[in-house]
């Protein structure tokens, strides 16, 4: 007869059953849930290819599309370049035909006479014959040409200057024209200059103490120079040679000269009125030897810069004026063997 199992002997089998049991459930639990996430990344994974397949598809078409309008864009360019070149050929065929045969300009302004011929000549050349077939002028006005002259663009007047300029803007340019013809601001000098040859002409005669505009780099921006001569009592009237200097491209400089029983130093920029109202000098006159702040006798100005398209007659309103009299308290000594006064200026930029 075999012998029995002791009670606690079968409690613990029944315990390591349940556990397998538990182990084997908990284990096909999580194959489940693992094989539902690799069908999910599967079906992820297959969306994910669909899109990049819609996308590819949809960046070729973009790519055809552009490629289609860039050569549609570039036959419309080649059209618009054969345009604009039949334009401007159209053009320079009318400007050929409203050219004064005499002065060979294009008038800027019509009436424009005309010939009983049909060939036009400007106002100033007018005369009683038509220069191209002699006919008799008469009285004949072409509002062709007036009208051609209206819509078309014209050079500069100014030589140097190549921009082309709608018949109503070109008063506007000339004003400003980096090219416009100025005077030499000097006042011994009577001659006429392209602004941008104005510097070339100062440094080459012997308008200017200075070869080139002197930089101020510095920061405020000021500058001083000295004037001297040997006889206050003898001379009259005294001219100096200007100084040239140049600030943040713009160019100005300092005129001084004794006139009529005053001392006048004038500061004239090298740029139009509308220019020179976004500046404002100060500028102090005093004894050499001495600053601007501890001068015994000092005359100052300030306000704008004189334009140097303004008359010569008027630079001295944009400086220190300042008689004889006043003058002596600033001449009394003499530094070897001369006479002289000192200026001190400065210049900023208006907000």
């Amino acid at each position: 007869m075999a012998p029995r199992k002791k009670n606690g002997t079968f409690r613990f089998e029944s315990y390591e059953l349940e556990d397998r049991m538990m182990y084997e459930e908990e284990l096909n639990v999580l194959k489940t849930i693992v094989k539902e996430q690799k069908e999910e990344i599967e079906a992820l994974k297959r969306d994910a290819d669909e899109k990049q397949r819609k996308h590819e598809t949809t960046v070729e078409d973009m790519q055809k599309v552009i490629e289609h309008l860039d050569e549609k864009v570039h036959s419309k360019k080649i059209d618009n370049d054969k345009e604009k070149k039949k334009f401007k050929d159209f053009i320079e065929e009318m400007k050929d035909k409203i050219e004064c045969p005499v002065c060979l300009e294009v008038p800027r302004s019509g009436p424009i006479p005309v010939c009983p011929n049909g060939h036009v000549v400007c106002n100033k050349c007018k005369t009683d014959s038509c220069p191209t077939c002699r006919v008799a002028m008469g009285n004949g006005k072409s509002l062709l040409a007036s009208i051609v002259i209206e819509n078309i663009d014209h050079k500069c007047k100014f030589d140097d200057c190549e921009d082309l300029f709608a018949v109503d803007k070109l008063d506007d340019h000339a004003k400003i024209c980096a090219h416009r013809t100025v005077k030499c601001p000097h006042h011994n000098c009577s001659e006429k200059v392209s602004l941008s040859k104005l510097l070339d002409h100062l440094g080459k005669n012997k308008c200017s103490f200075d070869d080139a505009p002197k930089l101020i780099e510095k920061y405020p921006p000021v500058g001083t120079r000295s004037y001297t001569f040997k006889d206050q009592l003898k001379v009259d009237d005294i001219t100096w040679r200007m100084n040239i200097f140049t600030y943040e491209d713009v160019n100005f400089a300092i005129l001084p000269e004794k006139f009529d029983g005053f001392y006048y130093v004038s500061f004239v920029m090298f740029s139009s009125e509308v220019e020179c109202s976004k500046y404002k000098i100060e500028m102090t006159l005093h004894e050499r030897g001495s600053t601007s702040q501890d001068a015994e006798v000092s005359f100052k100005y300030c306000g704008k810069p004189c334009s140097i398209d303004g008359e010569k007659s008027d630079y001295k309103y944009y400086g220190v004026a300042v008689n004889t009299k006043g003058m002596e308290g600033i001449l009394k000594t003499r530094i070897n063997n001369l006479f002289g006064f000192k200026v001190t200026f400065s210049i900023r930029k208006l907000d």
